[in-house]
């Protein structure tokens, strides 16, 4: 696993191993390579990415998982391909068993574990798309718009949840001179719709982009979970993680320490910032953000509310000897559902595009120079400060 060693694998993949990119509590390590040998020979040379994991043996493979969503993605949707990672090679290797009866020796978990390998194409992080337009691309295509599928086609069509929804999981790669956000790492996902159990006894989840009720004793993961990540994972990548909270400037807590808090103070925390919308300013170019930040967060606080009346009137209805309705925590009583979510990155509700705002003078076919000019992208954030006559017209920026 070192730099500069050959790796040979089954099936004849031979590796040149690169530098190490990640290492997750001794569990999973992620290292660059260049194929050398292969079955299949147009990959000769091509830069990859190695993936090693220790992991419960009833766990289902990671590779799997991906595997069964592509199957599904070509005969159902291709373009979701696009958004999917690639796995060249995969491999599982029973006889490794010393590291495991160390990490039960070390911290007293007993369970099992088994070394898993897996090859696949090299994605890029999204937080390399410093521009506001591009990442807002990238993060719409990974969550699922009209245009690509995303998440959503994930969890509805090929029943997978993700479970880790973190910065560090959205990637994105190009494809003939395109852009395509991918969600990338499915090492806790789980395929719901073969009715699997998680056999690990720990908590799934990136601590800092981890739904509130995740963070006490956990209940079923929920999809609703899943997108409450996406949320924190919106404010990491667009908001100053070293800033205090706009709404408590005399608490320094940053978003950078929230790695580091205990669960119950980041439950806190985070209850504070969704019930509050009290979130840390966005980073200079990104201000855009702030209405979707305040939108997504917003379903929540009222899902939460919703969660608390519905108690009350239980606890109520108890006094009185009547019942009241089930209440659905699967979607907070109808505050967080995908549509919800997704209404979110619609053109017609703004967000997200306070700096894709275009401001077009109208057409006299008389008069040239007052045809339309064309705006770079690199000019888009700049057009909302513009002052806009009352026979202009906007025109909202909608790259999906």
């Amino acid at each position: 696993m070192c730099p500069g060693y050959d790796l040979e694998l089954e099936d004849g993949w031979i590796l040149a191993l690169g530098k190490i990119i990640t290492s997750k509590h001794g569990k999973t390590l992620v290292t660059q390579a260049t194929i050398t040998g292969c079955p299949r020979s147009q990959l000769n040379g091509q830069n990859i990415i190695v993936k090693w994991s220790w992991v419960s043996p009833d766990r289902t493979f990671e590779a799997d998982i991906i595997a069964s969503a592509r199957r599904l993605a070509e005969e159902d949707c291709p373009k979701m391909l696009l958004h999917l990672p690639e796995i060249y090679h995969s491999q599982q290797c029973d006889g490794l068993v010393l590291p495991c009866r160390c990490q039960e020796i070390l911290h007293g978990n007993s369970e099992d574990r088994i070394l898993r390998v897996m090859i696949q194409k090299e994605l890029k992080p999204i937080q390399e798309l410093e521009h506001p337009d591009m990442l807002a691309q990238a993060f719409k295509a990974i969550f699922g718009s009209h245009r690509h599928p995303g998440y959503r086609w994930l969890y509805e069509k090929a029943h997978i949840m993700h479970r880790d929804i973190s910065v560090a999981n959205l990637m994105f790669h190009e494809v003939d001179g395109k852009m395509y956000g991918v969600l990338n790492d499915f090492d806790h996902a789980l395929d719901f719709g073969k009715k699997s159990v998680p056999a690990s006894k720990q908590r799934t989840g990136t601590k800092p982009f981890m739904a509130i009720d995740l963070l006490l004793e956990p209940p079923e993961h929920l999809y609703r979970h899943d997108l409450e990540s996406f949320l924190y994972v919106l404010v990491f990548l667009t908001c100053e993680t070293k800033q205090p909270f706009l709404k408590h400037p005399k608490d320094e807590t940053t978003l950078q320490q929230w790695a580091e808090l205990a669960m119950l103070d980041l439950y806190y925390r985070k209850n504070a910032a969704i019930t509050e919308g009290a979130f840390p300013p966005c980073k200079h170019g990104f201000d855009g953000f702030k209405v979707s930040i305040t939108y997504l967060a917003s379903l929540f606080g009222l899902g939460f509310g919703r969660r608390i009346m519905h108690g009350a009137e239980v606890r109520m209805a108890a006094l009185r000897g009547t019942s009241v309705a089930n209440f659905d925590d699967g979607t907070l009583g109808g505050a967080v559902t995908f549509d919800e979510f997704a209404a979110c990155f619609k053109a017609t509700t703004v967000p997200l595009m306070a700096h894709h705002i275009i401001v077009q003078p109208p057409q006299n076919p008389s008069n040239p120079s007052s045809r339309r000019l064309p705006r770079s992208r690199a000019s888009l954030g700049s057009a909302k400060r513009f002052n806009i006559p009352g026979n202009y017209y906007i025109t909202l920026y909608n790259n999906l």
